[in-house]
Parts: C-alpha cells; structure tokens; sequence
C-alpha cells in the first residue's frame, strides 16, 4: 500500500516517523512536511512543504493520505475523494477540523491529547526502531550523563512544559547535564543517545516523543506521565505498563539525585532493559495492525460509499 504524509508544519519529526515505520513494513510510504521551527530545529521529512510538482504527483498516486493536524486539506489541489485519515498532535486550537465533515475518520495521538478531544480514535506516535538514528550510543562509565532537550524555552504558560523548574533541578546535580537547543532532531538524537537519562517534561502529566526516543536510545526517561496517559499506554499496547521513571517538577530534583546515586553501570542496564521493552512493546508492526490499520481500513471504506 503506498500511504502518503501530509503537514504544514514539521510536528516534531512525527509524520516522516510514521512513514519510516510504515515503511520497515513494507509499504511504500512517504512524509511530506515542513523542516524547520522558527527556533531553528530542523526535522527530516521525504519531501518539504509546500510540496512540488513532482511531490504531488506521488500524492495523487498514494492509496492513503494521511493528513496531519488537518490544514493540507484546505489546500485547492488537495485530492479531497483521496481515503484521507486525519491526526491530530496538539491542541485543538493548533489544527483545522473542517475536513471531518466529509466523514473521514480522525484520530489523536495518545499522549496528553486525548483529554482534549470528545470521543477520538487514538494512534500511538511511531518510532522507526530499525532506523540509525533510533540506536543507543556508547554511555560513559565513569560518570553520569542528563540530557534534556526543551521544546522552546521562550514559550510561557502550559506551553513552555516546566522549562524554568528543570532548568532549576540541575544546580549543582553530580552529573553532566546536556542541554539539547537548536540542532536538528539527528543532532539531537545522537547527543541523547550518549546519555544515561533523558528528562523529557514533568509539568503536563504527558509524555511525548522525547519519552519514547529515549527508550529507544537505551536511556532511563523522567517524565510525568499520569494516569490517563498510562491508561492510553495499555490501550494502544494491549495492556503494557510504561517503563518511565515519573515525578512532577517539584520532585525532579531529588528523583535524578536517586537514579544519579545508582551509579552509571546500573543506569546503562536499566537503559539496556528500556529498548528491549520499546522492540517488545512498541514495534511498528504491533502498534499499526493495532491502532492504525482500523483507522486505515475505515477511510479506505468510507471512500467507497
């Protein structure tokens, strides 16, 4: 099946994610996205946006789109009779939700996000274990390493996820901290992947793709993840508990100091024990038969009505 990924915006490497994962399972799959944040960040994606001639071509071609945080609908070479499946990745504000009066399915992704919407399909954000960027790197041993890699220290409010109170935990931590700003997500898995912790946030009771990559990357993941998110965690795997270390922002200090004082060998193992869950847990072929290929199957016959 060839399945193409549309977003104006780069939503964190997200969209060019799923396409890779649909892709280790051998569709032909292809993300076409903005590359770069006004803070400089840049993402990978298949195509950029707006895309090209050529790039719409292979759009016209694909079987299915998938449409990302809504907007590519609205454009007028949109293929509108195309089965289109809608994902959503932030707040409602954030998306355009016009395009589900056609009847298209739509779906949210299970982080925070689903206490945002009434009655959503729930998809898990993919991670391509099998590409290189998604190895853990060799972690020193004679010392401790934090990575932390803030989403946009400019932000206020809810948005800007503890920015001020993380930054506040590392005074005097016995440990080196990595702070992760303005690099290209390649750049900034790379860096991560060195690390015996990554600290995603732990202000909104979510997690995000930070949380997951580390896993991926062998580290042990501070986060806040609460109940509901833990709830969307055994939904999408079929009852699997997260292996997250959790706390809010007034306890992060005193949880890194307790994972610091395991000493770095014990934290590598307990990184070690975290990829060996994301390849049993959270593998794109489980996770899509799962959760996307319903929602797949569901725009494919709606298209036919």
């Amino acid at each position: 099946m060839k399945i193409v990924h549309l977003c104006v915006t780069p939503v964190a490497g997200a969209a060019w994610a799923a396409a890779e994962a649909f892709g280790q399972l051998g569709h032909e799959s292809f993300a076409f996205t903005g590359r770069r944040y006004s803070n400089g960040r840049e993402m990978p994606a298949h195509g950029g946006w707006p895309p090209g001639d050529q790039d719409r071509a292979q759009i016209l071609e694909a079987d299915v789109i998938v449409c990302h945080q809504g907007h590519p609908y609205r454009l007028p070479w949109y293929p509108k009779g195309k089965p289109t499946v809608f994902v959503y990745h932030s707040q409602p504000y954030h998306v355009w939700r016009d395009g589900e009066k056609d009847g298209w399915p739509w779906a949210v992704v299970g982080q925070y996000q689903t206490r945002l919407y009434e009655n959503c399909w729930m998809v898990p954000n993919l991670i391509p274990l099998n590409h290189p960027w998604y190895q853990a790197g060799e972690k020193p041993t004679d010392r401790v390493m934090v990575a932390y890699s803030p989403s946009n220290r400019t932000l206020t409010g809810w948005d800007d996820k503890g920015y001020l109170q993380t930054m506040a935990a590392f005074h005097g931590l016995q440990a080196e901290v990595d702070l992760i700003m303005g690099v290209s997500l390649e750049q900034c898995l790379a860096r991560k992947a060195t690390a015996h912790i990554v600290i995603d946030e732990c202000v909104t009771g979510s997690y995000h793709r930070s949380s997951l990559e580390g896993l991926a990357l062998g580290c042990v993941v501070v986060n806040n993840c609460d109940a509901l998110c833990a709830n969307n965690i055994r939904q999408m795997t079929g009852g699997a508990e997260h292996p997250f270390v959790t706390c809010d922002a007034g306890n992060l200090r005193n949880t890194l100091d307790r994972l610091i004082a395991k000493g770095p060998k014990q934290l590598i193992q307990a990184g070690l024990a975290n990829r060996k869950w994301v390849d049993a847990v959270w593998n794109a072929k489980d996770l899509i038969e799962r959760n996307w290929v319903p929602l797949i199957h569901a725009a494919v016959e709606h298209a036919g009505h």
